[in-house]
This record gives C-alpha cells, sequence and structure tokens, in this order.
C-alpha cells in the first residue's frame, strides 16, 4: 500500500483549484483504485490520483489535476472572471461510477469532444460514506457538461455553471422503467446545492435538469429524480407550495399577468414553457421535460400523456412566481 501513497505540498500556484473548498495545503494523494475497490479492477493503473477534501458541508475526495504530459486529461478551463455561477445542472450518469470517471478524464486528441462535470455522486453500493462524492473540475473552473443548451436567455451554459452527476442508469426500455436513485445521493445532492445556491446567489428556478436546457437530446435526471424532496427539504429549486396549488392563492401571492388557463392548450403552453426558460424549438420534447421535472415527476405512466389542465395550472403558476 504504502508505494501508492504520496504526500505533496501544494503551493500558491495551486490554490485557485481549491478556492471553493478548503486551505488545507498539504495533501496524500492516493491513486483512485485504492480509494473505490469496488469501482476498478484490482490491476487497472488509471494514474488518476485523488486526496481527502471537504465540500462544506459534505466531505469527500478530489482528482487531482493532471501535469504534463497529460494534461489533455483535464477536461476543464479556467473560468472568466466575468462569468458568474447562474445556473446548477443536475445529470444522471447512465454509466457506472468508474466508467464514468474515466470518460471524465480520458485522453483526447480531440478536446473538443471532453465531457466532464464538476462532480460525481457514487451510488452507496460502489463507495462508503465519506467518499460518495467525487470532485472532477473544481467549481472555479468549466467542465463540459451542458453541451449545446438554452435556459432563458442563456446559451454558453457551460460557463455559468456547475454540472453535479449522479450516478444512475436513467430509463431501461427493455422493461419500460426507471432506475430509482439512492436517498443517500439525494442527501448529498441537497446538502451540496443548498450551499452553491447560496454561495453563488442562484435563483430557483436556475436549479435545473439536463433534460431542461436541452430538451431537444437529453432526458436527465428523469422523471424519479425527486425535485420536490430537494425543495421541500433543502429549500432549492422551483416548486409549488401545497397552498399554492389554489388559484387564489397565486393571484394573491404574485398578481399573474394573464388569467389561469382553464382547458388544455398546447400553444399557449408552449408559448409558456418559452417564457418560464424552456427551448420550445421541438414542443414535444419540451412538454415532456417539463413533465418529467413537474406534473409527471415520480408518476412515470403520466409522462408520455397529454397535456391536460393540471399542467396548465402549473406552468401558469410558476411564470407567476418565478417571473422576476
Amino acid at each position: 500500500m504504502k508505494s501508492y501513497i504520496f504526500i505533496v505540498t501544494l503551493h500558491l500556484i495551486f490554490l485557485p483549484f481549491f478556492e471553493c473548498t478548503n486551505t488545507t495545503y498539504d495533501q496524500v494523494l492516493q491513486p483512485i483504485e485504492i480509494i473505490y475497490p469496488k469501482c476498478f479492477r484490482a490491476t487497472e493503473r488509471t494514474e488518476i490520483m485523488v486526496h481527502k477534501e471537504y465540500f462544506n458541508p459534505v466531505h469527500g475526495y478530489a482528482i487531482s489535476p493532471f501535469k504534463s504530459p497529460n494534461e489533455n486529461r483535464n477536461h476543464f478551463y479556467h473560468k472568466n472572471v466575468n462569468n458568474k455561477i447562474k445556473i446548477i445542472v443536475l445529470h444522471f450518469t447512465g454509466i457506472d461510477f468508474g466508467a464514468t470517471v474515466k470518460e471524465f478524464t480520458s485522453k483526447r486528441s480531440n478536446t473538443s469532444r471532453n465531457v466532464s462535470s464538476h462532480y460525481v455522486i457514487a451510488r452507496p453500493t460502489e463507495a462508503g460514506t465519506h467518499n460518495q462524492l467525487l470532485q472532477v473540475v473544481p467549481e472555479n473552473y468549466v467542465s463540459y457538461h451542458a453541451g449545446i443548451s438554452l435556459w432563458g436567455n442563456y446559451s454558453s451554459i457551460n460557463s455559468i455553471s456547475i454540472g453535479i452527476e449522479i450516478v444512475n442508469y436513467g430509463y431501461n426500455a427493455t422493461n419500460d422503467s426507471w432506475d430509482p436513485f439512492y436517498q443517500d445521493q439525494i442527501s448529498i445532492v441537497g446538502l451540496m446545492v443548498a450551499r452553491m445556491v447560496n454561495q453563488y446567489k442562484v435563483l430557483p428556478h436556475n436549479v435545473v435538469g439536463h433534460s431542461d436546457i436541452a430538451p431537444n437530446r437529453k432526458i436527465d435526471p428523469g422523471v424519479m429524480f425527486p425535485w420536490s424532496q430537494l425543495y421541500k427539504n433543502y429549500g432549492i429549486g422551483a416548486w409549488l407550495d401545497d397552498d399554492e396549488m389554489n388559484e387564489t392563492v397565486i393571484i394573491s401571492k404574485y398578481s399573474p399577468s394573464t388569467p389561469c388557463p382553464c382547458t388544455p392548450d398546447q400553444k399557449l403552453f408552449v408559448n409558456y414553457l418559452g417564457v418560464y426558460g424552456y427551448n420550445i424549438s421541438d414542443e414535444i420534447k419540451a412538454i415532456k421535460a417539463f413533465k418529467a421535472h413537474f406534473t409527471a415527476n415520480q408518476k412515470p405512466k403520466l409522462y408520455n400523456s397529454l397535456i391536460t389542465r393540471l399542467e396548465m395550472y402549473w406552468i401558469w403558476a410558476l411564470v407567476a412566481k418565478y417571473s422576476y
């Protein structure tokens, strides 16, 4: 074991990598295979080195940046100081933890094909209590997680966002089912995003899923991701309170500019989606993204259903509540 452990003193030149976490400079670097033995073969040598880190308020590990001649395994670049964090994007991986980490640190000749996220949250079957959270990219750097995306007036979303990947297999077309998330994972998401929202002053409706910002091509984090739980337990994201399911309450609280639509109307609904922030170039996919996040959340059988008055009410109320 000793042959795989290194003590490294990080000098001031490395401070930007850790400015969002702690200020401990002496770090014990270990091969990732030792910290996550369930996720890598015993004989595997990825050359990925990690160290313990405290991300406030969650303990975890961070990947140490690759040095020459492997700099292109760092799938990130320095954020422009003028690009403030505006959006937090949640994803599911579709693959296991080990495969995700290797994908995010692969050596590619064409760096335009790099993919990464700031954090990966392992399943409890893959990692222990204090190493489920892995930082791949420091928060003050840009990761390649959003791809071609749009949210409201924002288009270059990688440069103004933090991406969090949750290890989950998503949708299984063979048996028409969605992989459930582990409660441990959701707790980490809630704690981390609550801190980020406070630190970066992220607006509630800008805590989104990948499918919200890229409905034409993405479906993650999927219909089983518990958005209401994040809202009710951690005070993050956009949702309607129980009393706000009453039209009179919405009118009293938020003075909406238009009356509540009484009957299902796809054209009107899609217009509201555009106002809220969705890319509506593909209406059906935008509708499904909304349903996955809100009205069909935890109800996969409703995911492909027609628009009802419930959808009309939710989008009207959300626009009223979160139009700043």
